[in-house]
């Protein structure tokens, strides 16, 4: 990346004057995000009462779109040596292409630089973020996916609660939730999952399997993947069975429309994140009652992966900047911020202690489902098949997953339509390693 080398040495020529005049100019940060609708008003807010709380730093944040073009528009601005900013939030699926860069000021330089306590952090969000020994992005917006249950329907069908649950439990208990009319047509499906790679990652690491070799790349970098492993075959051709009885609904890639499903009452199961907590909450109003459970395993529960995304401080501006981004991302890592967070979104908080303020604590018995995610998330293995497959072309790849659930439910048998994507996947995966071999 010529361009930002040399940018970076135009940049530290000029350092010195800035830093003279530091005290006296307002510091501006840039700060790149892809939150939308609730998430984006909630982000908005943390910025808004950022730059209340001190007269030295002004934050300026600019919504970029969806995860997949905001990391295209910084790997544009890398290339082009211009027009990146301070901070940005990349996709957790982002993290190896970001250590690759060689783009970013490494998280944990920047905390023990500043005397930040990195055993803080929740183990989980700091195990998926570290890179090759090091954390490099703080995990800002930390989600898992958890299973939404209309409790009217279960009432209805006889069906107990279950905090936790098999692939077996699921497609029994979604058979006995769905509704047809007279004519044999669904009135209600038992159960609705958006045809997302997420899922199948997360039935991967739930159930102890690895969703790409040298264990989720943890060990070393990953040079294959594994998405056809039993766990995921199980649970396309789970899905595939029960859409063919009408049982399952195939709402499409697209997740609001499975949501609406849900909302509607429509569909009595459905798997989101644990972002969509409060959207679906707004969504489902005074409907019917909703309730929260884990996401399911095939045959042990194991633990999900962390969701969601991360905050990353970019190299290439004048040592008064970073210092000034690296404020503001540790004004996000305060309990308090973490807190208004956790109970604006649903995402949990990364830092130890917040669920023992009183405000989460009291919002915690008014909303129990708050604390499914972080029930869940306390009692996962930590090990490397929760920590997540680390690889780069991650996103390109993610498409190949998504486009072999749909063969599976064209009628395709799930293992040879993964087998099938994997072979696409591995070039993919050796495209990006030579293209960043010898960095």
């Amino acid at each position: 990346m010529r361009g930002l080398a040399k940018l970076l040495a135009v940049k530290a020529a000029l350092s010195l004057l800035l830093l003279g005049g530091a005290k006296a100019q307002r510091v501006t940060v840039e700060f790149w995000h892809s939150m939308g609708g609730v998430l984006g008003e909630a982000t908005e807010r943390l910025v808004q009462e950022f730059n209340r709380s001190q007269d030295r730093i002004q934050v300026r944040s600019q919504y970029v779109g969806s995860y997949d073009d905001g990391i295209n528009k910084l790997l544009a601005a890398l290339r082009a040596g211009r027009g990146f900013p301070h901070v940005i939030q990349v996709y957790d699926i982002g993290a190896r292409i970001m250590a690759d860069s060689g783009a970013v000021v490494p998280l944990e330089d920047l905390a023990r630089k500043n005397g930040f306590d990195l055993g803080q952090f929740l183990p989980q969000p700091r195990n998926y973020y570290t890179v090759d020994g090091k954390l490099f992005g703080l995990p800002f917006n930390s989600s898992n996916p958890i299973l939404y249950l209309n409790w009217t329907a279960f009432q209805e069908a006889g069906v107990p609660f279950k905090p936790t649950w098999s692939l077996k439990d699921l497609e029994e208990a979604a058979r006995k939730l769905t509704k047809k009319d007279a004519q044999g047509r669904t009135v209600r499906f038992g159960l609705s999952i958006p045809i997302d790679s997420w899922f199948v990652e997360q039935i991967s690491y739930n159930s102890g399997e690895y969703f790409c070799n040298q264990e989720n790349g943890r060990k070393a970098r990953a040079t294959a993947v594994t998405f056809d492993n039993e766990a995921a075959v199980a649970f396309l051709d789970m899905y595939a069975r029960l859409v063919r009885e009408g049982v399952a609904a195939n709402t499409g890639r697209n997740w609001a429309d499975s949501q609406s499903l849900f909302a509607q009452g429509q569909a009595a199961i459905a798997a989101y994140s644990t972002a969509s907590l409060t959207g679906v909450l707004r969504q489902v109003g005074n409907r019917f009652p909703v309730r929260t459970a884990f996401y399911p395993f095939l045959k042990e529960r194991n633990g999900v992966a962390i969701g969601g995304a991360a905050l990353y401080v970019l190299k290439g501006f004048p040592e008064a900047e970073t210092q000034a981004a690296w404020s503001f991302v540790r004004f996000l890592l305060e309990p308090k911020t973490q807190a208004q967070w956790h109970l604006a979104t649903g995402y949990f908080p990364v830092v130890q202690g917040v669920t023992e303020l009183p405000e989460v604590r009291q919002a915690h018995v008014k909303q129990p489902n708050y604390t499914t995610a972080i029930q869940q998330l306390a009692t996962s293995k930590v090990n490397s098949a929760s920590a997540g497959c680390l690889m780069g072309a991650f996103p390109e790849i993610r498409q190949y997953v998504q486009a072999a659930w749909e063969e599976t439910l064209r009628g395709k048998p799930a293992q040879q339509a993964l087998r099938e994507a994997k072979a696409r996947a591995d070039a993919a995966l050796e495209r990006y390693n030579r293209s960043v071999a010898g960095r």
